[in-house]
C-alpha cells in the first residue's frame, strides 16, 4: 500500500472520527426508541381498554367473544399510541443529531477516498516516470557498448 500524504491521513482521521460520532448518534436514537417503546407499553397497559380486557379475560372464561372484542380494541389502542409515540422519536433531538453526524461522516469519507486515490495516482505516475527514465538510461547504456 502506498504511503499516504499528510492531507490524506488527516482526512482519513477526520472520516474515522465522523463515523464514530455517527455510530454514537445511532446508539442514542436506539436508546430513545427503546425508552419510547417502554413508555408506550406502560401507557397502553393503563388504558381503559387494557383494564377492560383484563377483567373480561379473568371474569368471563366462557365468554370468548367478549374477550376477543376487548382484545381487538386493545390492539387498536396500542397501534394508535405506538404511532403517536413514533413521531416523538423521529422528531427527537437524538434523531436530528444522527442525521447531521451521518451526513458529516459520509462527506468526510468521500473526501478521504478522493485524496487517497489522488495520492495513489500521483505515486503511480511518479513510478511510471522513474521506470521510463531508467529504461531509457539502460537503453542508452546498451547502445554505447
Amino acid at each position: 500500500m502506498p504511503k499516504l500524504t499528510k492531507a490524506a491521513s488527516k482526512q482519513r482521521a477526520e472520516a474515522k472520527k465522523q463515523i464514530g460520532k455517527a455510530t454514537k448518534s445511532l446508539g442514542d436514537v436506539s436508546k430513545k426508541a427503546v425508552d419510547t417503546a417502554k413508555k408506550t407499553a406502560k401507557e397502553v397497559a393503563k388504558t381503559r381498554d387494557a383494564k377492560t380486557a383484563k377483567k373480561q379475560l379473568r371474569g368471563a372464561q366462557g365468554a370468548v367473544k367478549s374477550a376477543a372484542s376487548a382484545g381487538a380494541s386493545l390492539v387498536k389502542t396500542a397501534v394508535k399510541t405506538g404511532k403517536k409515540n413514533a413521531k416523538t422519536v423521529s422528531g427527537s433531538k437524538e434523531m436530528k443529531t444522527l442525521r447531521t453526524n451521518a451526513k458529516k461522516a459520509s462527506t468526510a469519507t468521500k473526501k478521504a477516498a478522493g485524496t487517497a486515490t489522488k495520492a495513489a495516482r500521483q505515486s503511480a505516475s511518479a513510478a511510471a516516470k522513474q521506470a521510463r527514465s531508467r529504461s531509457s538510461a539502460a537503453a542508452k547504456k546498451a547502445k554505447r557498448k
